[in-house]
């Protein structure tokens, strides 16, 4: 059985991400329930580690740590730094746990959640919670939805995080 990267961190990817963006408080507004942040967590596979801590080949225990890109409007921003484990595989499920934090110009948001999808099929999305925060987004809560990308050669998920 074969796994794709983004399929061992249904994430985030990850992460979940989950983040906010942008270089100055002028230029990137604060998210609320009605205006959520809208990015883009960009794989970086030199920045990637796979570890296969179980049975040989994906199992149960294997791990993916990460430190991929963070983007709003095609400009790197900031990162989206985390890990995901698997903690169920068979033939038709996968099921992975992971948490991230975003680092931007103003501080960090947190996030963790899990996740399920059938290996044999493309990843499609999650929503995991928005854990916590630092600077502007001291305290933060909420919820953050990943999308996969699956129309491009790069390994992205669209990420819209809703604060409360």
């Amino acid at each position: 059985m074969t796994t794709s990267r983004s399929t061992c961190r249904t994430a985030l990817a990850a992460v979940v991400l989950v983040a906010g963006a942008g270089t100055a408080l002028a230029v990137v507004p604060a998210a609320t329930a009605d205006q959520p942040l809208h990015l883009v967590s960009v794989a970086v596979p030199e920045r990637n580690t796979d570890l296969d801590l179980g049975e040989l080949g994906p199992s149960a225990g294997d791990a993916q740590v990460f430190l991929d890109d963070v983007q709003r409007d095609g400009r790197t921003v900031g990162t989206n730094a985390g890990s995901c484990t698997i903690t169920t595989i068979t033939e038709t499920r996968l099921a992975v746990h992971c948490t991230a934090t975003l680092t931007l110009p103003e501080g960090q948001i947190t996030v963790q959640g899990a996740a399920e999808e059938d290996p044999g099929v493309e990843p499609t999305g999650f929503t995991w919670a928005v854990t916590g925060g630092t600077g502007r987004w001291a305290g933060a809560g909420g919820e953050v939805t990943g999308t996969f990308r699956t129309d491009t050669d790069t390994d992205a998920v669209d990420l819209e995080v809703r604060l409360r």
